[in-house]
């Protein structure tokens, strides 16, 4: 059984797990619209199609490497990889703005396919 993360959760929020641990990555209620929407789907260089949530915090998620705006689906925001903090797996980037007049100063972007909704 994995511990809770203080403030993941609760009010009927639909819980948001690592699909290879089990670690609760984050919640419905930290579900962020980033251009009128909550779920996206872009291709990366490589021609991989990317389906993730946005989302205002991931407190199961750690950000990784050089902050690069190289390839960002978002004007505006350079990206890092987001990693499951419990086992490491890849969940998707961690965004970041660019300029401190852009809002919001930074959202969670999480592959679809490496979570489990509980």
């Amino acid at each position: 059984m994995h511990t809770p993360i203080a403030g993941s959760g609760g009010n009927g929020a639909k819980a948001y797990h690592c699909s290879n641990c089990g670690g609760l990555v984050s919640s419905s209620d930290r579900l962020l619209a980033i251009g009128d929407q909550q779920r996206h789907q872009f291709v990366n260089p490589a021609g991989i199609e990317c389906r993730f949530y946005t989302f205002a915090s991931c407190p199961g998620a750690m950000a990784t490497g050089t902050l690069t705006q190289e390839y960002s689906w978002f004007d505006g925001y350079g990206w890092q990889l987001a990693f499951c903090r419990a086992c490491g797996l890849h969940l998707g980037w961690r965004y970041a703005a660019a300029d401190r007049q852009v809002r919001p100063a930074e959202f969670w972007g999480i592959l679809i396919t490496q979570l489990l909704a509980r």
